[in-house]
């Protein structure tokens, strides 16, 4: 558990952890994904519930988006951009792949970006209390949407990257990994909870096929994507 924790560090946020851990760790800590989320999330609401102290809530909230992008260095917003800069780009598989491999962020991606941020600041209003708990929520959340997308995956690209760490993860993994994120669900929002997962758990599906129709299986791009997906599709289950 340890090591797929320093991994998960290493990998998904800036924090720095001086030790070695083998990359095997990236597939063989999938059950524990969601956990790491949980503590990374924790430190991004202690930062929003100390804000919220001396600054209006909204105030504290749109920091909190910019503390969680420090903390991150925008990872899965960047894999959202270059996923819409791909996959909207109507040319073919080789090209799409070609799109987001580019370390440029073309119109589709800033769309996204402003869409994703618009989105998350305008909905504060109509969030339920105790938005601290909903922070960790929304942390774990994510982990889990990643976690879903790996089950059978396929990787899209003929060389290596870091989605194709993932490749083979065990179904029980993936189980496992979700079981977190549906009990804090449920014991924080009760039935909401269990609509706000099930959004999440069907996007999933839905997001899987039209991705595997686009260029035939996952990158590290549409993978992360993903992540930033599944907590707006949470959100939107929360507040309906």
């Amino acid at each position: 558990m340890i090591s797929a924790l320093i991994i998960y560090t290493q990998f998904f946020s800036r924090i720095v952890i001086s030790k070695q851990v083998d990359i095997t760790y990236v597939k063989k800590g999938v059950p524990y994904i969601t956990l790491f989320g949980f503590l990374l999330g924790s430190l991004t609401a202690g930062f929003y519930a100390l804000c919220q102290l001396f600054l209006p809530g909204q105030i504290a909230w749109i920091l909190y988006l910019l503390a969680d992008l420090l903390l991150t260095g925008g990872f899965h917003l960047d894999a959202l951009a270059d996923t819409a800069d791909g996959l909207f780009s109507s040319r073919k598989k080789e090209r799409m792949l070609e799109i987001m491999k580019d370390s440029r962020i073309g119109s589709n991606g800033v769309l996204a970006l402003i869409l994703y941020y618009a989105f998350m600041i305008s909905i504060y209003p109509y969030l339920p209390h105790a938005r601290w708990i909903l922070i960790i929520s929304l942390a774990t959340i994510g982990k889990a949407g990643l976690a879903l997308q790996l089950y059978h995956m396929v990787y899209a690209r003929e060389k290596e990257g870091s989605g194709n760490f993932f490749v083979g993860t065990k179904t029980i993994h993936i189980v496992l990994a979700q079981f977190l994120p549906i009990a804090q669900s449920l014991v924080a929002f009760h039935w909401k909870g269990a609509l706000a997962y099930s959004f999440v758990l069907v996007g999933a599906i839905v997001y899987r096929q039209f991705v595997y129709k686009k260029i035939d299986g996952h990158t590290g791009d549409t993978l992360g994507a993903f992540v930033e997906m599944a907590q707006v599709l949470y959100l939107l289950g929360l507040i309906l």
